[in-house]
């Protein structure tokens, strides 16, 4: 690729840290001599070219080198520098201009190596070169080292014998500890070559267009170089300058831009301390602190929602600040109108607020509030503080501008990744928004704002889906009205008991006939509760308890504490519990369906998921007495709209298997329960699809149409269903009733109850009923199955075979 001037076209690389580099070798591979004669060439070559040098002054320096004839030879022993010092000082005087002398970084070296024989005061103090641990100053490895020397020594022999400009773009940077603040500092290393050249030894090897564009395109393969171009055929002679620039500043801010870009860099401990440090390198101050904090809203500053991302000086995540403490403050004026504080001094505040305390005792003298503005509001407060009055000023806030968009961008991230994670809590738990209908809700949202583009009043279109299958299906709690009556029962009967306890212990020594009167009362009340517990018993006789009863108990305990303390001991620990009730039986009660519920959820969540991989549909479940669940289907719903028949009658059959495996699931779960519960299976079967509308005001799906509402009603009342003829239930404990209208349904679910039959989930007794007719719902019919808890299944669900893979096989045959 060479131009009409036969030169190769410029070519720029940039060498990482993370490239793999190819080299074999483990020094530097080319040979390098110190020589000072490429000065004398260098300016008698000016001498002729440039008019506008001083010929008399480059004939003086060549005279003066020429008088010294072992400065005029290879220098292999650097003490010849040291002998001929005041002729070097002089030679080197244009160089090294005097009046920079005490100043520059500067130093010249061999070629190619980090050992100066000749160097500013200022750059010998701050020990740049020499020592050897050059690796560890510019944080590379040995071998990346010897890889970016070797390549910019190739580069400039493709420049000089090939025409070929290869630029590697990749400077050295120095990083070293000050030696006072032990903080790090990072010069920038620029090399000039001007008295440097290179020589081939032996006849030049010749390379076409191609190896050479095959040689720039495998730049990191130096061993491939040093096969086309052996090192041993060159040679590096004169010196180099090296000149450092102190880019402590642009580093520190370059490093703080890359962490700030990090994920979690303001929440994560290590990254905290990590921006703390490099603050410290910035502003030049050893003992600097950090302090981050959100700015959350006012009505929310006293949440521990708002202290998520705390890491401040005092306004911590465990801190007990509140709001009312900000009032006042030095931090009021930050949160409230932006403004940035400059505090030279806590210690000359005549009246610190308990803010400025808590920051005296932790010797914080000096510090800096600055707002962090996102998007035009303010999202967070970057502090800094130092011990010592005065280290941050004004002159501070200049340098602090430059930081405060990074700080501010990383607190908003942080924040963005707080509210995600709540969201997706959110979404899984609680959201009627399913992800399986979130492209529509989507494509609503794209929809609106294009309207609003033309119309700023358009409002969001509606989202419905249309002829969909629903599935639906309850796991309830049999008579959990009943015997929740009867733990509130046991509970007042028990209470009632411990008080008359007390109240006849009482009697022993105080024989005042409103004693007798209480007595009556108590008993009367567990009469009147004994055999049912009408509405407002409960509230009535803790109410009784606790206003005349209870206020009697020191008494009772200092008449006579001997034969009182115990009744009234046994009584107050019944009640030591938050409802100050007993709550043993109630507690039973709750606990037991606690476990079912969850046994039922964590079974269905982790069947249903599997089902979603099979078809995708909408799902959602709601737990009572019990849970309850819906299901839809159809094509409607997915983005695609492609939908088979067969994928619904998988999840009927389906949906039967998981009622079975709930049911044996909650069976043996029995055994641990402190109340025995059992539950009752009933499924629905529509006789067509039907329409869902999401409802804006609820945010949650529900029918749509006259001709739907039918399903809806259904569903709330079908629990309470009775046999035709009879006043039997229809749901009973160990059975699912199917629910239909149509006589196809009825067929359909018979070939799925034979199916399981066989596969040992049911037993042979299947029982055809007609239901008694409810307010608005008539001709109901229904199959009652028997589950089979007492044989093994053919499949064992909990050796892991998966229902969906024995529907699937089922449906399919």
């Amino acid at each position: 690729m060479r131009d009409k001037r036969g030169s190769l076209q410029e070519t720029v690389v940039s060498i990482t840290n993370n490239d793999e580099v190819l080299l074999s070798v483990d020094k530097f591979p080319f040979k390098t001599t110190l020589s000072l004669f490429t000065l004398i060439s260098y300016w008698e070559t000016k001498a002729d070219t440039d008019p506008n040098c001083n010929v008399a002054r480059i004939i003086e320096l060549a005279t003066l080198l020429r008088q010294t004839p072992e400065l005029l030879e290879p220098i292999e022993d650097v003490s010849i520098i040291d002998k001929h010092i005041n002729t070097i000082d002089i030679l080197m005087e244009d160089i090294f201009p005097s009046a920079l002398w005490e100043n520059d970084l500067k130093a010249v070296v061999v070629p190619f190596q980090f050992e100066s024989f000749y160097a500013t005061p200022k750059l010998e103090e701050l020990k740049l070169l020499g020592g050897g641990n050059y690796t560890e100053k510019l944080n590379l490895d040995l071998k990346t080292l010897l890889f970016r020397q070797t390549i910019s020594a190739y580069t400039l022999i493709l420049e000089k014998f090939y025409n070929a400009n290869f630029v590697v773009e990749e400077p050295f940077i120095f990083t070293i500890k000050d030696k006072f603040k032990r903080l790090e500092r990072h010069y920038k290393l620029s090399i000039d070559l001007k008295f440097m050249e290179v020589k081939p030894l032996g006849e030049l090897k010749k390379l076409t267009d191609g190896e050479i564009n095959f040689l720039i395109n495998r730049y990191n393969n130096l061993d491939l170089w040093m096969e086309k171009l052996p090192p041993e055929r060159f040679e590096f002679t004169g010196f180099a300058i090296y000149d450092f620039t102190d880019v402590t500043n642009e580093e520190t801010i370059s490093s703080l831009r890359y962490d700030l870009l990090e994920k979690g860099s303001v929440n994560s401990p290590e990254s905290f301390e990590s921006l703390q440090q490099k603050l410290r390198v910035l502003f030049s101050l050893p003992d600097l602190q950090l302090g981050l904090v959100t700015c959350p809203s006012l009505a929310d500053f006293d949440t521990n929602y708002s202290r998520k991302l705390w890491s401040g000086l005092v306004l911590t995540k465990m801190c007990d600040m509140k709001l009312a403490d900000i009032n006042n403050s030095i931090y009021e004026p930050v949160i409230r109108q932006g403004h940035t504080v400059v505090v030279e001094d806590l210690a000359m505040f005549q009246h610190p607020t308990n803010i400025e305390q808590k920051l005296l005792d932790a010797k914080i003298r000096n510090l800096i509030i600055a707002p962090l503005h996102y998007d035009g509001h303010i999202i967070g407060m970057l502090e800094l503080a130092s011990p010592i009055p005065g280290e941050l000023n004004a002159l501070t806030t200049i340098r602090l501008k430059e930081i405060l968009p990074l700080f501010a961008l990383a607190m908003n991230r942080g924040l963005d990744e707080l509210r995600s994670s709540i969201q997706n809590i959110i979404k899984e738990k609680y959201t009627a928004i399913h992800p399986i209908v979130e492209w529509r809700f989507t494509k609503a949202a794209i929809n609106l704002l294009e309207k609003r583009e033309r119309n700023a009043t358009s409002e969001i279109e509606p989202i419905v889906f249309k002829d969909i299958f629903p599935l639906y299906g309850v796991s309830d709690v049999r008579s959990s009205a009943t015997e929740r009556n009867k733990a509130i029962q046991g509970d007042l009967l028990e209470q009632l008991i411990l008080a008359k306890d007390v109240v006849l212990a009482a009697k022993d020594n105080l024989q005042l006939s409103i004693l007798d009167e209480l007595i009556f009362k108590i008993d009367k009340y567990s009469q009147s509760i004994m055999h049912e517990l009408a509405t407002g018993d409960e509230g009535v006789i803790l109410d009784f308890l606790r206003n005349e009863i209870e206020p009697l108990f020191e008494h009772f305990l200092k008449r006579n504490p001997a034969t009182t303390f115990e009744p009234v001991n046994a009584y107050r620990k019944a009640i030591n519990n938050p409802s100050r009730a007993v709550y043993n039986k109630r507690k039973a009660y709750e606990e037991s369906l606690y476990l079912i519920n969850e046994t039922i959820a964590s079974f269905l969540e982790r069947e249903e998921e599997k089902a979603q991989e099979i078809f995708p549909h909408y799902f959602e479940k709601n737990k009572t007495d019990g849970l309850e669940y819906n299901m839809y289907i159809g094509a409607s719903l997915l983005n695609t709209g492609t939908f088979e028949p067969i994928y619904l009658k998988n999840m009927r059959l389906w949906q039967l298997m998981l009622s079975c495996e709930i049911a044996r699931r909650v069976q043996n779960l029995r055994a641990n329960l402190k109340l025995p519960l059992e539950i009752t299976q009933l499924i629905l079967v529509p006789s067509s699809p039907i329409s869902i509308r999401f409802r804006l005001d609820e945010k949650k799906f529900d029918v749509d149409g006259a001709d739907n509402i039918r399903y809806e009603v259904l569903k709330k009342r079908i629990d309470k269903a009775t046999i035709l003829g009879s006043e039997e239930r229809l749901t009973q404990p160990g059975t699912i009733a199917i629910v239909y209208t149509l006589q196809r349904e009825a067929d359909e679910y018979m070939r799925y109850i034979d199916f399981l039959q066989y596969e040992g989930y049911i037993t042979k007794n299947v029982e055809h009923l007609d239901l008694e007719e409810m307010q608005g719902v008539q001709g109901l019919k229904a199959l009652r199955v028997s589950i089979n808890f007492k044989e093994q299944l053919r499949h064992d669900i909990d050796a892991g075979d998966e229902l969906l893979a024995i529907a699937k096989n089922a449906t399919l045959n």
